[in-house]
């Protein structure tokens, strides 16, 4: 199959990202309504379905790991960590509005991700594969992969403060574990976005030597 012109790849890539949009819309609409009841009313049942979760270390005085977990002997050792899943839903209007608005960016970024390389493989199968605009797009992805990864980033500075401020587990301070600051870190969203920033350099460069060249002809 050829990847751009009539009948290429990018058509049904077109319509598996139409697909994709119209899932994002609905679940955007979904989480809209929710926040608006939940800025009504922050404490009505609804509310199960926004929240936010983290996982915290239990003193193991708290719990006593000990005989919880059993290997047969000879084939390993096990290490019981105790760990607590904590899950915060709102009481008050600022919680459920601060979520909404990082969760919205989110969105917002995704949806820049989607939209900008449903008009590029449009480009594509309209038969024309590194126009201009092709090129606009790809580094709009690559952005708005960046800007996944800052909004993560904050709502793990934000988080960190907010737990830190309100929650105590066994009466002591939260300690969330390293590991999980480790699977929370969006090293895979930063690289992709800045792959694709400079992959839309290199066609640029590319665009700029090919409109050189025919001047020069």
């Amino acid at each position: 199959m050829r990847l751009y012109g009539a009948g290429s790849i990018s058509t049904p890539a077109r319509v598996v990202i139409d697909v994709f949009l119209v899932i994002a819309g609905l679940l955007i609409a979904g989480q809209a309504v929710i926040v608006a009841i939940l800025l009504v009313n922050p404490l009505q049942p609804i509310r199960e379905h926004f929240q936010t979760t983290t996982i915290a270390a239990v003193p193991v005085e708290v719990w006593p790991p000990e005989d919880v977990v059993r290997v047969e002997p000879g084939i390993a050792i096990a290490r019981v960590d105790p760990w607590a899943y904590i899950r915060y839903q709102p009481a008050s209007r600022w919680f459920v509005a601060v979520a909404a608005a990082v969760s919205f960016s989110w969105w917002a970024c995704a949806l820049v991700i989607l939209l900008s390389l449903r008009r590029a493989f449009n480009n594509l199968s309209g038969g024309t594969p590194f126009p201009r605009d092709n090129i606009r797009c790809i580094r709009r992805t690559g952005l708005a992969f960046l800007g996944m990864a800052a909004v993560e980033l904050i709502t793990d500075a934000v988080g960190l403060c907010f737990i830190g401020a309100t929650t105590t587990v066994a009466g002591r301070p939260v300690v969330i574990p390293w590991e999980v600051w480790l699977m929370d870190f969006p090293l895979g969203t930063i690289l992709a976005g800045l792959a694709i920033v400079i992959l839309a350099e290199v066609f640029r460069a590319g665009a700029d030597l090919q409109d050189d060249q025919a001047l020069t002809v």
